[in-house]
């Protein structure tokens, strides 16, 4: 099998229609600087599960550095964040972080991830706007924690 990278979505425009054009499937996109460490990390973890996902996620990738339309509007100023949509909705995700719009660490692992991602779906799915991540992530805030 062929390398296969992540769809990068080029313009606002993409973003929009990439958001719209899914009925049925979660839509992921990792919103970053493709330079910034943490995000070719984040990548790394996106393109090995998307395969693994693709049935229920639809996963993309946005360089905010050349699309800086959503910068303001979802508060993209952390290295990477990645987004949740599900049928024109932003879906939100509460990691015990206290910022439950997106996901804004790094994990270190796959499966965890593919975990997040299948929760936020069957949560869609039933029509919620906010689920419970898997795991608390609430020791993030306090190893980020600045002074």
């Amino acid at each position: 099998m062929g390398s296969v990278f992540l769809p990068n979505l080029r313009t606002g425009w993409h973003v929009d229609q990439a958001i719209l054009s899914e009925e049925d499937r979660l839509v992921v996109v990792r919103f970053g600087d493709p330079g910034a460490r943490e995000v070719l990390q984040m990548d790394e973890l996106l393109y090995k599960a998307a395969p693994l996902v693709s049935q229920f996620a639809a996963v993309y990738t946005c360089d905010t550095t050349v699309v800086p339309d959503f910068n303001e509007m979802y508060e993209l100023y952390d290295p990477v964040t990645v987004m949740f949509f599900f049928r024109n909705r932003h879906m939100m995700c509460d990691f015990g972080t206290g910022n439950n719009n997106k996901l804004n660490f790094n994990l270190t692992d796959k499966q965890e991830l593919i975990d997040i991602l299948e929760v936020v779906y069957r949560g869609a799915s039933k029509g919620k706007g906010l689920v419970a991540a898997p795991k608390d992530y609430s020791y993030i805030n306090k190893r980020n924690a600045r002074g």
